[in-house]
């Protein structure tokens, strides 16, 4: 049986969803689109059949019925196990409570940003900046509007928390744009001495990289 920590994102998703009731692969892609779960994973018919066949291989989820609609191939929906269930808490409860290393790539721009010259990362981190306001302001027109129709917030922590994300990097963006135009963010050649400027000079807590097999 497949440890709990080494569920996927993806096969988290459809436990998840499969708690909710027994459900087809076609009907997960369906509710995980209308959920926009492609923002935080990639998601696919293919994605979602090797998570729900890992899953069933390791005893998380089982097929329960085979249906067949006119000339459309035959749709085997799954429902989630005890098993499935258990692995389900334990992996949530891990994801909340741990701090895990992420690797976003904008990060590693920012490292590289010096070789460029103040302007144009200026004028980059503007575009950028146009970007992140808009998806911003989309995010936060589909939440009040779903909060509007009675929708719990316990069922949108993911949705507000990454609406805070956005409104923290747009404040950054903001504040870094600035001081770079106005000269306060000092562009000039590397300090005499310095053997190595991209050296962190904050010592960052080691955290262990989680496993994403399934």
């Amino acid at each position: 049986m497949m440890a709990p920590r080494e569920l996927s994102t993806m096969a988290l998703v459809v436990l998840g969803l499969l708690r909710e009731g027994p459900k087809h692969p076609y009907e997960l892609l369906r509710i995980m689109r209308k959920h926009h779960d492609d923002l935080r994973m990639p998601v696919s018919v293919g994605s979602i059949y090797h998570a729900v066949e890992r899953l069933e291989r390791t005893a998380l989820a089982a097929p329960v019925a085979t249906e067949r609609e006119g000339a459309r191939p035959e749709r085997t929906t799954y429902a989630i196990t005890d098993a499935g269930r258990a692995a389900h808490t334990q992996r949530t409860r891990h994801l909340l409570s741990t701090l895990a290393r992420e690797y976003p790539a904008f990060d590693v721009g920012l490292s590289q940003a010096d070789a460029l010259a103040a302007d144009d990362v200026a004028a980059l981190l503007r575009e950028r900046l146009s970007t992140v306001e808009d998806e911003r302001a989309g995010m936060a027109a589909v939440l009040d509007s779903t909060v509007a129709r009675g929708v719990p917030r316990r069922y949108l922590l993911d949705a507000f928390y990454e609406l805070e994300l956005r409104g923290a990097q747009i404040a950054w963006l903001r504040r870094t744009v600035a001081e770079i135009e106005s000269g306060d963010l000092d562009w000039s050649a590397v300090p005499p001495g310095t053997t190595d400027p991209h050296i962190h000079p904050v010592a960052l807590p080691a955290t262990t990289p989680t496993k994403d097999h399934a």
